[in-house]
């Protein structure tokens, strides 16, 4: 491994851990949490390699779970984000290039302002906690914070406008965002059937509530390509990482 590909494998397991614990909104069914790992973790497949994604993912994922109270999900972490990020990361390698015509990247930006909309009324109309309850074994006072609908809908517009305008100025393939939720598809899977035979049973909770978190960790995906496409656009633009064309 290249002194450049172990700098990159630091900073993204770095980002992708303190992405993980900034914001996490606990899942009484599962146990588990929602997060923003996963903008980290596209963001590194789009933005470096394959493996850079899924080791970041994996390790950074993973240590999250153990530093914050979740550590029965960190072996299962370890491997959904390892594959989830590698995925992602040969996707975006496979298909660069494709899918640029200005109405696929209306429709892409359209399709995934509307989802961040729908799954912000359904995850987030209520109170939310910022930041991990438990961290390293000690309790933390997380502030409890209130965010309106409109607000959610106003975020979800800006996210939007500033995907689709990374789309049609090229700095992304439009067809990566999609192929981003495609691989987000690997963590859904995962960790519904982690939940549904491991850690439920595990926990004393009935093994179908894992039926539960999956419309989470589908938001949790959505949300993550439509933030880290607009930034890989900006880090192309400023000659960090190859362009898409």
């Amino acid at each position: 491994m290249s002194v450049r590909k172990l700098m990159d494998v630091v900073i993204y397991t770095v980002a992708v851990f303190a992405a993980t614990v900034a914001i996490q909104i606990y899942q009484p069914a599962t146990g588990g949490y929602f997060n923003l790992g996963e903008a980290v973790i596209y963001l590194a497949a789009l933005t470096t390699s394959p493996i850079v994604a899924g080791v970041a993912g994996g390790v950074g994922a993973a240590l999250a779970d153990a530093a914050t109270g979740y550590s029965i999900f960190a072996p299962a972490t370890l491997a959904i984000k390892f594959a989830e990020g590698y995925v992602a990361g040969y996707l975006v390698r496979r298909f660069r290039g494709s899918g640029q015509k200005s109405a696929l990247s209306f429709l892409v930006g359209g399709a995934y302002t509307l989802l961040i909309i729908y799954f912000a009324a359904v995850l987030w109309s209520g109170e939310i906690y910022v930041g991990p309850e438990q961290f390293l074994g000690m309790t933390v006072e997380t502030p409890l914070i209130s965010i309106p609908l409109g607000a959610w809908v106003i975020i979800a517009l800006v996210i939007g406008g500033v995907l689709t305008y990374s789309l049609l100025k090229k700095y992304v393939a439009a067809a990566e965002a999609p192929l981003l939720l495609a691989s987000g598809l690997i963590m859904v899977t995962g960790y519904f059937l982690y939940e549904y035979f491991v850690s439920n049973p595990l926990t004393n909770r009935p093994p179908v509530d894992a039926i539960a978190e999956i419309p989470v960790n589908i938001g949790q995906a959505v949300i993550g390509a439509a933030l880290s496409v607009p930034i890989a656009a900006w880090l192309r633009r400023a000659g960090y990482a190859e362009t898409s064309d």
